[in-house]
């Protein structure tokens, strides 16, 4: 493994370096990998960094989870892939249909979680609901946003049903990129009498108490939440105006 400088987008480069590494026969399919502690080490990076860039190779068809195992190879060429590409300099037009996405799968995920969600996995979602709460506290935009991508990772994973989280893994670099556009707006918004956060704990205590119908409304009203806030941040005029394709 090659050691990973902290430079800018430290994340890809830590992806592109294990990509390398699997495709240039540094790995059979199944091998195990060392644990993400272990390799955050080795490539010296944050075990932040690590678990997305880990997160990506999932996506990607590479890389696979077992429970209490670790992870291991799953393939060793690159296949074609559902992705969606993100940039810093996203317009209206190019954010509304990823929300207009997300409205479709989240919310039906967020009603199966209210039915499915274990004790461990609701504990999992509310202390990403805690770190993100926290991070806004503090003036921690950057930690704010991950906790918030986490939050909703946490969700998917309660459905029971791993193509989930498996697809929400597309939307990662989208949302902890181009959220980023909304920073002065959203940095308003992320402490804890802000409408994001109450918008969160709704939904957090509308799966914890298994209320299907409520977790339902709660996830569709604080995507199209987010929505208005992205439009309103990224210049529109009239933020109002930009409808959801129904």
């Amino acid at each position: 493994m090659q050691k990973i400088e902290p430079l800018q987008n430290l994340t890809d480069r830590v992806a592109e370096a294990l990509r390398n590494d699997i495709f240039g026969g540094s790995y059979e399919v199944g091998e195990g990998l060392q644990s993400e502690a272990e390799m955050a080490k080795n490539f010296g990076v944050s075990r932040t960094v690590m678990r997305e860039a880990v997160s990506r190779l999932k996506a990607d068809g590479l890389l696979v989870s077992k429970q209490g195992a670790g992870i291991f190879v799953r393939a060793i060429q690159p296949k074609v892939t559902f992705q969606i590409e993100s940039t810093l300099d996203a317009g209206v037009e190019n954010i509304l249909p990823i929300v207009e996405l997300r409205l479709g799968f989240e919310v039906e995920a967020a009603g199966l979680a209210a039915l499915r969600a274990t004790p461990e996995q609701l504990a999992d979602i509310r202390s990403a609901l805690d770190v993100m709460t926290a991070a806004g506290a503090r003036g921690d935009l950057k930690g704010a946003i991950e906790a918030d991508v986490d939050f909703h990772h946490k969700i998917c994973v309660a459905t029971g049903n791993p193509y989930y989280p498996q697809l929400f893994d597309t939307f990662r670099n989208f949302l902890l990129e181009n959220i980023k556009v909304s920073r002065d707006r959203s940095a308003r918004h992320l402490t804890n009498g802000g409408p994001a956060h109450s918008e969160h704990a709704a939904l957090f205590e509308a799966i914890s108490t298994g209320d299907e119908v409520a977790a339902r409304a709660s996830a569709r009203s604080h995507i199209e939440n987010t929505r208005t806030r992205l439009v309103r941040s990224l210049g529109s005029p009239q933020p109002d105006q930009v409808q959801l394709q129904r």
